[in-house]
Formats: structure tokens, C-alpha cells, sequence
């Protein structure tokens, strides 16, 4: 460089010292900005909850990786903010842990919530209060004193939420409008304390990474996300102790249940002992439903004159199963029943749920037998239902509280099975003085598509709970029978 450019480059430096940024520029380069503001809105992110779309788990992952930057940028400054960079991993695994047990069947066991609480409630103090610490060091080495103290407040706040959330207060709105209004406060406060911070004009320690903010976060929202769906597979994919199926053997009682109009493809799955225990029936009557988990609405116009009349049909998708109902009625007022199903299409392979109502008020109702059947590469197999239950149940409705028995159950398939079906003999005595009676039945089944389902739930619960009033993915066969006398006398 030549003598009359260095004297160029002296003059230049020394005129721009005199030149003042703009003030937004100022702000733009405020090196406690980034991680306070990742910090402040970590520990919002994992306060509130959204519930829908899945953000009440989407918006808590983000707000754990906030809180790890923010305080990863922070670690060098001095013993305080490492401890509270430590407690941020940590918090990282434990989100991991949350999402694991939420996924899972552990979120249905009976765990003392009230135990659980007070554990994490001294973690969530104490990393405020670490993080207090580490400010009053900070603004003390730079001969300052912190004009707020939020973090003390948001410690309070914590503390007044968990006790309210024990008291009866927790429904009132009288307590939950002071309180967020409180929070809104804190939380100004602890944005503002990066400003505070830079005004002091005490310079950041450098804290070199080897991995930069976005790769980390996206690396741990993938990670969060896979230990969901993976959780969500096992959980949700109900494993099968199959045996292979053996033909029976044709019985006189077999023969005569068929002559009876006995559904054949439902009768060769019972036992020859089950059969013998139907072979006093008196009548026999099957009623069968296609049920359509994917059907196409078709639209009908049809014209009279000025008035346009519009109706709508339904045709079959791609995922369909034949329902079938059969009754047998016994001497005494006994009636069997055999809830019969089989697959069109569909892969009922994520903890499927069944329903089966009628006769609720019946005591002596009982499952007699039960199963699943399923061909895999030319072989067929049979199994027993993962769960399956007759119990008297509690339902709440807008009518009050009722206690029904019902027969609930879940089912899953093995991946690559074909002609799925199962099955479901139960009986039950009809309480009336004589023999003309009628009774019903409900077969309602749900499908699953996915295993994603967070929070884990059985599928049977759900449906109790109208979980799934609504939707396609529920479908029900509703038959009514009349019993031989009742014809007679209709006759």
C-alpha cells in the first residue's frame, strides 16, 4: 500500500468515528437481544397450550430448543448461566420423556399426578431463580443494578398457579383473567431485559458452537417428531397370538343351525362345543350392512316444474366391511347373538375399536366366544381379540349418568394380512313374563387410519366418550329382532 493510501484510509477511519448509527441499527446489533428474546419466548411457548392442530405438543418442542439457545449463547458469561444452560439440556430430555409417555400407553395408567407436579415445580423455580442470579452477576460486573426483577415475579406466578390449579378457584374467571394479566406484565419485563442489558454496555463472552442454531433445531424437532411415530407404531399396532385355522368338522347340530338360515361363512368359526350349546334354537334370523368408511356422495337433482328437489346417495369406497347380525333364540327367553365382520378393502392395522350395545340392562349378559381371522400368503389364521371386555360401563350423557352393559373391544392386524374379519358370540336373557318379547342390538366400529395418536387413548374409550360421533371412521349396524311368538302373534 502506497503512502497516499494509507493516509486516505487514516482520514476516512478517524472522519466516520464522529458518525453515530442509526438508532434502529443500534438495536439490530444488540448481541443480548437474540438469546434473551429466545429465552423469554421459550418459557412462554411452554406455559401456554393451544389445543388443536397438535399445538399443544408442536408449540412446547419449540419452546425447549428456544430456551437450549438461548441460554447455549449465554454459558461463558458465568457459573450461573452455565448452571442454567445445563438445566435447559436437561429440560431437552425431559420433553423427550413427556412425548414418549404421551404416546404411549403410559398415559392411561393411574401415576400420582399431585407427586408428579411437586417434583417439577421446584425444577421450573429454580431455573428462574438461576437465571435471576446469572442477570444480578451479569449487571453487577457491569456496575449496574437490574431496574426490574421479573424472574423473581415469574417464580411467584408459578407458584400462585399451581396452588390455584389445586383450589377449587381453578374454574374461576375471576382468578384467570388476574393472572394472565400478570403474566402479560412478566413477560414485557423479561423481554425488555436484553435492552437493560445492552444499555449497561457490558460485552457478551464469546461461546463458540460447533453447531449452528437452525441445524440444532431442526435436528431436535425431527428427533421429537420420529420418537412420536415411533411410539405411536408400537403402541397402536396391537400384536395377534395367531394359530393357524382348522376347518370343523360338519356335526348334525352344525347342519341343522345352517338349515336354520345360520350365516355359513359366521357359523365356521364357532367351536363344535359352541354349537352344541345353540343347537336347542328355536329361530334363527341374520340381518347384514355394508359399512362405508370412505363412501362417495353421490349428488341427485330432479326437476318439477319450478321446484328443484336435490337428494344424495352413497356408493362404496375402498375401505368397506360386510357387518352381519345373526340371533338365535333359545327356550326360556335366551337369546345368543353373533356379531359376524369382514373386511372389503382397508388396512385395519392401528388399534380399530368395537362397540357392541343393546339389551344394556341385561346382568347376565356374557361374552361366549370371540375372535379374529386373517389370511397371510395363502394361510389362514385366527387369534384372539387384544382386548375384549363385557362389563357394566359409566356413560354420562345430557340425561344424566347411566350405567349400560356393554361389550367393548380393540383390534389390530398383522401388516400384509388379507380377509380380515372377526367375530363376537354373547348371550343374554330377555326380562319379560312370556315369550313375546323383541330386542336390538348395535355393532359399532371404528377404523384408524394412522398411528398417529397423541395423546394415547384406547380406541374403545374413545368411542364410549362420543369421541368419535361425528366422523366416518365410525360406523354402526343397528338390527331389531322379534322374537317367534311375537311374529306368530303378528301374524
Amino acid at each position: 500500500m502506497s503512502e497516499k493510501d494509507y493516509n486516505f484510509d487514516k482520514q476516512m477511519i478517524e472522519q466516520l468515528c464522529y458518525v453515530t448509527p442509526p438508532e434502529e441499527e443500534i438495536r439490530k446489533i444488540n448481541p443480548w437481544s437474540n438469546p434473551i428474546g429466545f429465552i423469554t419466548w421459550g418459557f412462554i411457548l411452554t406455559t401456554f397450550k393451544l389445543n388443536f392442530l397438535y399445538l399443544q405438543y408442536i408449540l412446547p418442542v419449540i419452546g425447549v430448543i428456544l430456551i437450549f439457545l438461548g441460554f447455549r449463547s449465554l454459558r461463558k458469561e458465568n457459573k450461573y448461566f452455565k448452571i442454567a444452560w445445563l438445566f435447559s439440556i436437561f429440560k431437552l430430555s425431559l420433553h423427550l420423556v413427556a412425548l414418549i409417555w404421551v404416546s404411549t400407553p403410559l398415559n392411561i395408567m393411574d401415576y400420582p399426578n399431585l407427586i408428579i407436579g411437586s417434583v417439577m415445580l421446584p425444577f421450573q423455580i429454580a431455573m428462574f431463580l438461576i437465571f435471576r442470579a446469572a442477570l444480578k452477576e451479569t449487571s453487577k460486573k457491569a456496575g449496574r443494578l437490574m431496574e426490574t426483577d421479573p424472574l423473581l415475579w415469574a417464580s411467584l406466578w408459578t407458584m400462585a398457579a399451581y396452588l390455584i390449579a389445586l383450589s377449587p378457584l381453578s374454574n374461576s374467571w375471576l382468578i384467570f383473567i388476574p393472572m394472565v394479566v400478570s403474566y402479560i406484565f412478566i413477560v414485557r419485563s423479561l423481554y425488555r431485559i436484553g435492552d437493560e442489558m445492552d444499555d449497561t454496555g457490558y460485552v457478551l463472552t464469546n461461546a463458540p458452537i460447533k453447531i449452528s442454531n437452525k441445524i440444532f433445531g431442526w435436528t431436535y424437532f425431527l428427533i421429537a417428531f420420529a420418537v412420536v411415530i415411533t411410539c405411536g407404531v408400537f403402541s397402536n399396532h396391537l400384536k395377534l397370538q395367531s394359530q393357524e385355522y382348522l376347518h370343523p368338522k360338519t356335526t348334525e347340530a352344525r347342519q341343522h343351525l345352517l338349515d336354520m338360515g345360520f350365516p355359513a361363512e359366521a357359523l365356521r368359526y364357532l367351536s363344535n362345543e359352541d354349537v352344541e350349546i345353540l343347537s336347542d334354537a328355536v329361530n334363527v334370523e341374520s340381518f347384514s350392512k355394508l359399512l362405508m368408511f370412505d363412501a362417495k356422495r353421490i349428488e341427485h337433482e330432479e326437476r318439477y316444474g319450478n321446484y328443484t328437489q336435490i337428494t344424495h346417495t352413497y356408493e362404496p369406497g375402498k375401505k368397506n366391511m360386510d357387518a352381519t347380525t345373526v340371533y338365535i333364540e333359545l327356550p326360556e327367553n335366551v337369546v345368543y347373538v353373533m356379531q359376524y365382520f369382514k373386511w372389503k378393502g382397508g388396512r385395519p392395522i392401528w388399534q380399530d375399536g368395537i362397540l357392541i350395545s343393546g339389551e344394556t340392562a341385561a346382568d347376565d349378559k356374557q361374552i361366549i366366544r370371540s375372535g379374529l381371522f386373517y389370511s397371510k400368503k395363502g394361510t389362514e389364521y385366527t387369534a384372539d381379540f387384544p382386548r375384549i371386555v363385557c362389563d357394566r360401563m359409566t356413560q354420562h350423557s345430557m340425561f344424566g349418568t347411566y350405567y349400560p352393559v356393554l361389550i367393548t373391544g380393540a383390534l389390530s392386524y398383522p401388516f400384509g394380512s388379507e380377509e380380515q374379519g372377526g367375530y363376537v358370540l354373547y348371550r343374554y336373557t330377555v326380562m319379560t313374563d312370556s315369550d313375546i318379547y323383541d330386542t336390538h342390538a348395535i355393532f359399532s366400529y371404528v377404523h384408524l387410519l394412522s398411528p398417529l395418536h397423541i395423546p394415547y387413548t384406547r380406541t374403545e374409550d374413545l368411542i364410549l366418550s362420543g369421541g368419535y360421533t361425528f366422523e366416518d371412521m365410525l360406523q354402526q349396524h343397528q338390527t331389531k329382532y322379534e322374537s317367534l311368538a311375537l311374529k306368530e302373534t303378528n301374524k
